[in-house]
């Protein structure tokens, strides 16, 4: 057998972070979250009662027989509840459904009161809008260390128009085609910029959002932060305190909002009362808004550079006037 190394020529890139995941929980979720995954709902009908959660774990397993499969964490309090329950229904969830995403991570009692759903033809719940729904028997479960791993066999399967949800580097995304897809390959040219005046109003302010926090990357960099904290930090700056008020603000999953959150309490930006479970600024934390706040409003102004002040006017009225819509 050949043992000769194989040969790299790639150029060296130093890690971010690496290690062994029993050494740094928190850093082996983050390089988890290098993979972009879908959202879903499952949900399901247990003792009378409609049970759901929300999970980035789905997958398909097999097309013959169809069969997919998800996993959930042997101390969840709904369980019991999918281990007891011979079926279960797959909801994925669509761009805009990200309020949805948050109500069914964090444990509300009243989850089902917020959004509009009804039994499918196997009686489990099936949320509307979602952009699928896979009405599933459970076939096996499977130890997975601190997860149980639930197969299903798929009894029926409903597709709907939509883009869907997407969930990486702890925040959520959106499907965009890439550039290299909208020319032909065999052309090899560049591809040509869409001009932004036939691009729709919302892809305009969505692409526009993602290139300047691109853009900003490296102000964050300079101070020590990641794109979870400085979004924390900014919250906890306008009075925010509570985790679920900081998950809604920060669009962020319920985990990287704990994960940032116990960043920022070992670096001293913050504290933790438990009694009332609110989160207060430190004086540090405080100067670390200050410094990312003037770092926004001077990146703010050179980008701003060369408008008129009716233009910038009438950019803020209409933000304005779709947020109030």
């Amino acid at each position: 057998m050949n043992t000769a190394p194989l040969l790299n020529t790639a150029p060296a890139v130093q890690p971010v972070e690496e290690g062994q995941p029993q050494d740094d929980a928190r850093a082996f979720r983050r390089c988890l979250g290098q993979f972009a995954t879908g959202i879903a709902i499952i949900t399901t009908e247990f003792e009378g009662q409609p049970v759901g959660m929300a999970v980035n774990s789905f997958a398909a397993v097999s097309l013959d027989p169809a069969l997919v499969l998800w996993s959930i964490r042997k101390e969840s309090s709904s369980a019991a509840a999918f281990l007891g329950a011979q079926k279960y229904a797959v909801n994925i969830l669509e761009e805009e459904q990200t309020e949805v995403s948050r109500i069914f991570g964090a444990g509300r009692a009243d989850k089902f009161e917020q959004v509009r759903w009804a039994s499918g033809v196997h009686g489990c719940p099936l949320i509307s809008p979602a952009i699928g729904h896979f009405e599933c028997a459970l076939e096996h479960v499977a130890d997975g260390g601190d997860h149980h791993i639930l197969i299903g066999r798929v009894l029926r399967f409903s597709r709907f128009d939509g883009r869907p949800l997407l969930f990486t580097q702890g925040q959520y995304a959106v499907a965009q085609s890439h550039p290299s897809l909208l020319a032909p390959a065999a052309e090899q040219t560049p591809v040509p910029k869409q001009d932004s005046s036939e691009m729709p109003l919302l892809s305009l302010l969505k692409s526009t959002a993602q290139k300047l926090s691109g853009q900003f990357e490296e102000h964050r960099e300079a101070l020590g932060m990641t794109l979870a904290t400085s979004r924390m930090l900014n919250a906890l700056g306008d009075g925010i305190s509570t985790l679920d008020g900081l998950e809604r603000a920060t669009y962020l999953g319920q985990t990287s909002t704990e994960d940032a959150l116990n960043e920022m309490l070992a670096n001293g930006y913050v504290t933790h009362a438990d009694a009332s479970g609110e989160y207060t600024l430190t004086a540090s934390g405080r100067s670390k808004v200050e410094a990312l706040r003037q770092r926004a409003m001077d990146f703010t102004l050179q980008k701003l550079k060369g408008l008129t002040a009716q233009e910038i006017a009438t950019a803020k009225k209409v933000m304005d006037s779709l947020q109030a819509h």
